[in-house]
């Protein structure tokens, strides 16, 4: 018994160090984009980290709230999502934050297209069976 919770703890530290080492690489892979795509200055990369990383719970909390309706979850994002660009602009410059909102859009579709790919391999193969049989 002593040994099955053993190996359960292990697996579960197991996962978590997985899972911090992949956002520490997701972190990375962001700062790298910003500083040569968006031609931002390690400065200017630490703010918007910053912005963005106080804004995500926020959002999140937002879209997970069951007493909230769709249009009043939308309505709440809306105000979120103008706020954190109004200090990414404060911090970069509208030039600037429009290229950082251009390239996190971009992050956040090649993300969907990993994710949605191997659903659409299936379904463009289903819906192919079905033409030809």
């Amino acid at each position: 018994m002593k040994k099955l919770i053993l190996c359960i703890c292990l697996l579960f530290v197991a996962a978590t160090f997985v899972s911090a080492q992949r956002a520490a690489e997701r972190k990375a892979q962001i700062k790298q984009g910003l500083k040569e795509e968006v031609k931002l200055t390690d400065d200017q990369i630490v703010s918007v980290m910053a912005i963005e990383d106080e804004y995500r719970p926020k959002l999140k909390a937002v879209k997970t709230d069951e007493s909230l309706s769709d249009d009043d979850k939308k309505a709440k994002t809306k105000v979120l999502a103008d706020e954190k660009r109004a200090r990414i602009e404060t911090a970069v410059g509208k030039e600037s934050a429009q290229k950082v909102e251009a390239f996190y859009a971009s992050l956040k579709k090649s993300n969907t297209q990993k994710t949605d790919g191997s659903e659409n391999e299936k379904t463009s193969k289903a819906g192919k069976k079905n033409k030809d049989g």
